[in-house]
């Protein structure tokens, strides 16, 4: 039972805990991370009319993992970067290390691309997630999630493989 709910303020000490846990080191979170810098980051994300929409994931009631979705046309350098300029680009992980493990990964990747994704963007079906290419346990979560490899790209310098999904209208 995986059910998804917006990003509030009230979630940035969890968010900050996550961010700064030993598992995150490796691809997300290279560097620790105080809780002034999560407020900077997250707190005008918050806003409706912000381009990145932010949730938590939550396995029967108890938060997991983060996701955000965007349209990459509000972010031309890094639809440059991936070499596409249309569709929804897709971040997640998960910051419980309880979690990890478990298959949720996938689980809250393919549900939130067919239910969540679709709420916001209704007119856009193809998504996208880019992940280091050793990062292989995120690969691994994303193909068995429905994502489809694309091809090899540089993101933030680190090579990478972007892998797409298209779902249904």
């Amino acid at each position: 039972m995986i059910d998804f709910r917006s990003l509030t303020e009230a979630d940035f000490p969890m968010l900050c805990g996550w961010l700064n846990s030993s598992h995150m080191r490796a691809h997300y979170q290279k560097t620790p991370i105080t809780i002034e810098e999560v407020q900077g980051k997250y707190s005008e994300r918050l806003r409706p009319s912000h381009p990145i929409h932010c949730h938590i994931a939550c396995y029967n009631g108890e938060p997991f993992g983060t996701l955000q979705c965007y349209l990459l046309r509000n972010y031309p350098d890094f639809a440059s970067d991936i070499g596409e300029h249309d569709g929804i680009a897709v971040d997640l992980f998960i910051g419980d290390e309880r979690f990890i493990g478990r298959g949720l990964g996938k689980a809250m990747l393919r549900s939130y691309v067919l239910n969540v994704v679709p709420s916001i963007f209704p007119q856009d079906s193809k998504c996208f997630i880019c992940h280091a290419k050793e990062n292989m346990i995120a690969i691994r979560g994303s193909l068995s999630a429905g994502f489809l490899p694309c091809r090899d790209v540089i993101e933030g310098g680190v090579e990478s493989l972007l892998l797409s999904f298209d779902r249904p209208i």
